[in-house]
């Protein structure tokens, strides 16, 4: 198997992993905070437009295709130099889940109606 078989595989498994997260993620905060709109949850203009239009399960599925797609064609067609930047990436991403999985963890444990007080963060969009 050549190394590059093996960074496909490697970036393949990351972005599943990584869309299986982000979906963990927003689903635990919109189930937290109802109102909050996706646009201040995800930065993904791609996943944001298909949750808003087919709903977060279907839009996940859709956008999960096209990202996966995306990532592939990138990681099996791309020079080498451009699939390691986007395997740096993906791996970037999973330190920044860990990160922000136990800061929304604990902002539920501390606030568990989901209202958050305006005297420590100021007015926040979707507050319940």
């Amino acid at each position: 198997m050549s190394i590059r078989s093996i960074m496909l595989i490697v970036i393949v498994v990351l972005c599943v992993t990584d869309l299986c997260l982000t979906y963990y993620y927003v689903a635990k905060y919109k189930k937290w905070q109802p109102d909050k709109p996706y646009k201040m949850i995800e930065l993904n203009p791609l996943l944001r437009f298909a949750w808003d239009n087919f709903g977060l399960h279907l839009g996940m599925i859709i956008a999960s295709v096209v990202i996966l797609s995306l990532n592939y064609i990138v990681a099996k067609n791309a020079h080498w130099s451009i699939a390691t930047i986007l395997l740096v990436i993906l791996i970037w991403v999973m330190f920044n889940h860990t990160k922000n999985l136990g800061l929304l963890s604990q902002l539920i444990e501390k606030y568990p109606t989901g209202h958050l007080p305006h005297e420590i963060f100021g007015k926040v969009i979707g507050n319940n």
